[in-house]
C-alpha cells in the first residue's frame, strides 16, 4: 500500500496531536488545584479499598531502561507487590512525596519493591533529581510516555500518581495525586498478607 505525502502529513499531524495530548494530561502535575486538599497536596486516600482480587487487571509486562541507563524488568520481582511511581523532576508534589516513598522502600525493603517511572523529563534532570532526593529505588525512564500508557485504562492522567500491584503484578490501587507513606502502610499491609 503506497501512501500519498498528504497521507503521510495527516498521519504525522495524527501522532503529533497524540503526543500533545498525552503530554498535556501528564504535564497537569496531578489533579489541578491541590491547594484545596487537606494535608498540602496528600490526596485523602483513606476511604478507597483495594480493588478486589477478581477484579484486578494485569500490569503491562515492562521490561525498560532506567534513569541511570540499566535495564529493569517488572518481570524480576514476581511474586513480590510492586509499587510504581509516575514522576517528574519539575513536579512540586512529586518532590514533597518522594521522601515518603523512601521511608517506605525501608520500611518493607524485603516485602515490596518500589518503581518509579520518571515522565517528561531530560535524564540529566531526572539523574540529578533522584540524587538531591536521596532515592534509592530504581526508576524507568519514560521519557515519551510510553510505559504510562501501556497501563491503558489505569494510565496516570496527572503527576505523581501511584499504583500498587499484588503479588501477581495486577493493578490493585489507583492513587492519583500526592500520598503519604502512612496512607499507603494499611494497603501495603494487605497486599503483603494476601
Amino acid at each position: 500500500m503506497t501512501h500519498t505525502p498528504r497521507a503521510h502529513r495527516r498521519r504525522a499531524h495524527t501522532l503529533r496531536a497524540c503526543a500533545l495530548l498525552l503530554a498535556v494530561l501528564l504535564t497537569g502535575c496531578t489533579l489541578g488545584n491541590q491547594e484545596n486538599i487537606p494535608g498540602g497536596g496528600i490526596v485523602n486516600i483513606e476511604t478507597m479499598p483495594l480493588i478486589a482480587q477478581a477484579d484486578r487487571d494485569p500490569a503491562p509486562d515492562v521490561c525498560s531502561e532506567t534513569v541511570t541507563e540499566e535495564q529493569l524488568c517488572l518481570e524480576e520481582f514476581a511474586g513480590k507487590p510492586v509499587l510504581v511511581n509516575f514522576w517528574a523532576s519539575w513536579c512540586g508534589p512529586c518532590a514533597r512525596e518522594i521522601p515518603e516513598l523512601v521511608g517506605l522502600g525501608d520500611l518493607y525493603a524485603d516485602q515490596i519493591q518500589i518503581i518509579g517511572v520518571n515522565n517528561q523529563d531530560t535524564r540529566t534532570n531526572a539523574r540529578s533529581f533522584e540524587r538531591d532526593q536521596d532515592v534509592d529505588y530504581p526508576s524507568w525512564f519514560d521519557r515519551g510516555a510510553v510505559i504510562a500508557a501501556e497501563f491503558r485504562d489505569t494510565a496516570p492522567i496527572g503527576l505523581p500518581s501511584t499504583i500498587l500491584l499484588d503479588r501477581e503484578h495486577r493493578v490493585a490501587l489507583r492513587v492519583l495525586g500526592g500520598v503519604s507513606a502512612d496512607q499507603l502502610v494499611p494497603y501495603i499491609d494487605q497486599l503483603t498478607t494476601e
